[in-house]
């Protein structure tokens, strides 16, 4: 999954799952959170390391050479730490192994709005490639240097720019199917005008979508048959899918937004809200949140084309992110929706 992803973004906030947990587990049948802890953090050789991809992403060891173009540019940023300051980093952990960040640290402690000057130093040592993250410790990630940890044939930046961009391209083209050169510039988080000058240079089509001013496809998208159908659920509000507000708009015509950093007054629909997909389309969205004793419904509300059966497909998504985060319990908060859609839905529920 993440070889067809190529980037899962990563968040701190843990009131439901961790974002690439969901991302992963809810794409992969009858996996769990736990699982993909499991897969990610116990296999033999590491599966991702750690990078801006798409904001902070796991991203595949094999992509490592594709995001030369970044770590060169990362190199010309002011923020680059100093020879002197890095060569102290790297010497500490080439003598004493991978190191988490409070062992680095000679800061006060900084969140992340706020780096103290060892973590603006450590991300533009990863960002440049003097540093990489593929394991974790204690929730902490590990810095380590490449040659450790990245396998030497994945090493170097000899790839030019634009050969990097082009083949990213067409990553990103083969995970979204079709889209604009806005929708693969932001999947790699890079300039719309460089997208739309390397498309010609991919293995891409032209194509037409109504509606559109135009876009591209990959072969695979027009060549595969069908998606088989798959049954409702939730989407994590990090997912892939729903990373490009103007693209879910175009697709769905539903409007993604993400409130967990507003005052709790000023959200309409609450704090870790997960889009519910059903049928190819978005049609309600809750408010979740996992505990030991279970996953609860904090808020949910229907959009105005949600149909008859939404009732109905809201409850099977919420059997299916309870059992992805480990339970069976489902309670429904008792001002989740007005009175008659909460009893609705309770009744639904069982």
């Amino acid at each position: 999954m993440l070889q067809h992803l190529h980037a899962v973004q990563l968040d701190s906030i843990s009131v439901l799952a961790r974002a690439h947990q969901l991302t992963l587990a809810t794409r992969i049948p009858n996996a769990t959170t736990s699982d993909v802890d499991a897969a990610l953090n116990t296999a033999t050789t590491a599966a991702a390391f750690v990078y801006p991809a798409h904001a902070l992403s796991l991203v595949p060891l094999a992509d490592w050479p594709l995001w030369a173009f970044r770590r060169r540019h990362t190199r010309t940023r002011p923020q680059y730490p100093d020879p002197r300051h890095r060569a102290a980093i790297t010497d500490r952990i080439r003598a004493e192994g991978p190191l988490p960040l409070r062992a680095l640290n000679t800061d006060q402690p900084s969140n992340g709005w706020n780096w103290g000057s060892t973590k603006t130093a450590l991300e533009f040592m990863v960002w440049a490639g003097d540093l990489a993250c593929t394991r974790y410790a204690a929730g902490q990630r590990l810095f380590d240097l490449p040659e450790r940890c990245i396998p030497h044939p994945l090493l170097g930046d000899d790839l030019d720019d634009d050969t990097c961009l082009t083949r990213l391209l067409e990553h990103a083209a083969k995970t979204l199917g079709v889209g604009t050169a806005d929708d693969f510039a932001d999947y790699l988080r890079i300039r719309p005008a460089t997208a739309a000058r390397l498309l010609p240079d991919t293995a891409l089509t032209p194509v037409a979508v109504q509606g559109w001013s135009s876009a591209w496809a990959h072969p695979s998208a027009l060549a595969r048959p069908e998606a088989a159908r798959r049954e409702p659920v939730f989407l994590g509000p990090f997912d892939n899918l729903i990373w490009h507000r103007p693209r879910v708009q175009r697709l769905f015509g539903f409007t993604q937004v993400f409130e967990a950093y507003k005052p709790a007054a000023r959200r309409e629909h609450g704090y870790y809200v997960c889009p519910l997909l059903a049928d190819g389309r978005l049609i309600a969205r809750a408010d979740l949140s996992s505990t030991p004793s279970g996953l609860t419904v904090r808020r949910a509300s229907f959009e105005a084309h949600a149909g008859p059966n939404a009732l109905a497909q809201f409850t099977v998504a919420c059997h299916a992110m309870a059992a992805t985060t480990g339970t069976s319990r489902i309670t429904i908060a008792a001002d989740a929706a007005d009175p008659l859609a909460t009893t609705a839905l309770r009744n639904s529920l069982g």
